[in-house]
C-alpha cells in the first residue's frame, strides 16, 4: 500500500525559503545491518531509498517546499526523520564515520555556541514498517517553531496540535516570563529574533550551565528519605506491581513475589540531566521491569508527583496535579509546553507515561501522512 507524503506550508515563511529532507535507516537495526538512506524523488512524484554515501555534499539532497511538497510511496523506514530549515540550510548536515556500515548523519547542533545555533529547524520522527507506522512531533530536545503530523490509515491520528490560544510566541513568552534560570532556555540569533528553547536536559550540560544540575537535589534527597520509612508501588503496564523502598545505600530496590529485585541508583546530587534527560541512574532498557519502573520513576520527578512525605503510588496520572513545585523545582520546560499543546506531545523522554493523549502516533495500513507547518503568529 503506497504512504503519501503531503507537506503544508502555513508557516509565514516562503515555500522557497524551508528546506527539507527525509532520511533514516533502511531497515530494522534489531534484526539487519542498515545503511543510512535518503528518499529520493523521481519526476512522477514515486519515492525511492537511496543510500547515503560517506563525505557526499549533502546540501544537493534537500528539497524546498515550493518544488516538493507531495510525493507517493514513503519507503519502509526506522529511526526516520523529516528535518526542516528555515531561511537557510543547516550550517551542518554531513555523513561522517559511525555505526552502520561505518556511516553516521550528523545532524545540525542546536545547543549555544555551536555551528547551527542561529539556525531555525523542526524535525518530525517516524518509523514506517509499510503496515504500520510510528510517528510523533517530539520538542524533548528544542522548541523551536509548531509542527503538526496527521496519518490516515485504518484509523486517523494527529500530533503536535497548538490550542486554539496559543501561538509560537506563548511559549518563548511563557519561559521567558519565569525568570531565571529558566529564561535562560531562551536561545536568540543576533539580532535578537526567537530561534529556540532549548529543552532542560541540555541547558543542565551547556557551559556555563544555563540550569543547576543541583535543581532537583532538595527534591530527590526529600523522596528519598520518604522512602525510607514509606513505600512506593509501582504499577508497571506489562510485568504488573511492585513495591519499592529506599535501602541503607540509598538505592530504591523495588520488589515482587517470585521475581528478582529491581534497583534503581538515586538520581543525585548533582544529576538533573539523569531526570531531564531520563539516562543514567534513569536509564530505561526496553521490555525489562528496571526499564518499566525507570520511566514511572523518571515521569513522576519530572512532573514532580513523587511523595515526599508519605506512601506513594505511581504512575500518578493526575494530570491536574502535574508541575507541582516541589522543593523548589518542577520541569517547567516541559509545564509551559503541555500548558499550550493541545494534543499530546513529547517535552521529556518519558512524557509517554501514562498518557492519555499518547504522544507517540500507531496507525496501521497508513496511506497518507500529512505534515503541517503552522502558522507562526
Amino acid at each position: 500500500m503506497s504512504l503519501q507524503v503531503n507537506i503544508t506550508n502555513s508557516s509565514g515563511i516562503s515555500s522557497s525559503d524551508v528546506h527539507w529532507i527525509c532520511f533514516g535507516l533502511d531497515s530494522d537495526p534489531a534484526t539487519s545491518s542498515p545503511y543510512w538512506s535518503y528518499v529520493d524523488v523521481d519526476a512522477k512524484g514515486n519515492a525511492s531509498l537511496k543510500k547515503f554515501t560517506k563525505g557526499q555534499d549533502c546540501s544537493k539532497l534537500f528539497n524546498t517546499v515550493d518544488t516538493l511538497s507531495t510525493f507517493n510511496g514513503l519507503p519502509a523506514m526506522w529511526s526516520g526523520q523529516f528535518l526542516f530549515s528555515f531561511k537557510k540550510l543547516p550550517n551542518v548536515f554531513n555523513v561522517v564515520t559511525g555505526a552502520q556500515h561505518d556511516l553516521g548523519v550528523q545532524t545540525p547542533p542546536f545547543t549555544p555556541g555551536t555551528a547551527d545555533a542561529d539556525t531555525l529547524f523542526v524535525v518530525v520522527e517516524f518509523t514506517n514498517i509499510g503496515t504500520e507506522i510510528f510517528a510523533d512531533c517530539t520538542i524533548v530536545d528544542y522548541f523551536s517553531a509548531p509542527v503538526s503530523i496527521e496519518v490516515v490509515g485504518k484509523t486517523t491520528a494527529s500530533n503536535g496540535i497548538l490550542k486554539a490560544t496559543s501561538t509560537r510566541d506563548s511559549i518563548f513568552d511563557g519561559i521567558t516570563a519565569l525568570g531565571s534560570p529558566w529564561s535562560s532556555l531562551v536561545m536568540k540569533d543576533k539580532a535578537g529574533n526567537n530561534i529556540r528553547v532549548l529543552g532542560s536536559q541540555h541547558a543542565v550540560q551547556t557551559n556555563p550551565a544555563s540550569i543547576p544540575t543541583t535543581i532537583y537535589d532538595a527534591y530527590v534527597d526529600a523522596c528519598w528519605k520518604n522512602f525510607k520509612t514509606n513505600t512506593l508501588t509501582m504499577n508497571c503496564p506489562t510485568f504488573g506491581k511492585y513495591t519499592g523502598t529506599v535501602n541503607a545505600s540509598n538505592e530504591f530496590v523495588f520488589t515482587q513475589a517470585k521475581k528478582a529485585n529491581v534497583t534503581v541508583q538515586k538520581p543525585g546530587p548533582g544529576k538533573a540531566y539523569d531526570i531531564f534527560g531520563c539516562v543514567g541512574t534513569l536509564n530505561a532498557p526496553n521490555n525489562t521491569p528496571l526499564g518499566e519502573i525507570a520511566a514511572i520513576l523518571g515521569a513522576s520527578l519530572n512532573r514532580t508527583t513523587l511523595s515526599n512525605s508519605a506512601n506513594d503510588t505511581q504512575p500518578n496520572c493526575d494530570v491536574a496535579g502535574f508541575y507541582k513545585v516541589q522543593n523548589g523545582v518542577t520541569n517547567e520546560y516541559a509545564n509551559i509546553v503541555h500548558q499550550n499543546y493541545k494534543s499530546g506531545i513529547y517535552a521529556f523522554p518519558f512524557d509517554d507515561v501514562c498518557s492519555n493523549n499518547n504522544p507517540l502516533i500507531d496507525v496501521q495500513n497508513p496511506t497518507k501522512f500529512n505534515i503541517t507547518l503552522s502558522d507562526w503568529s
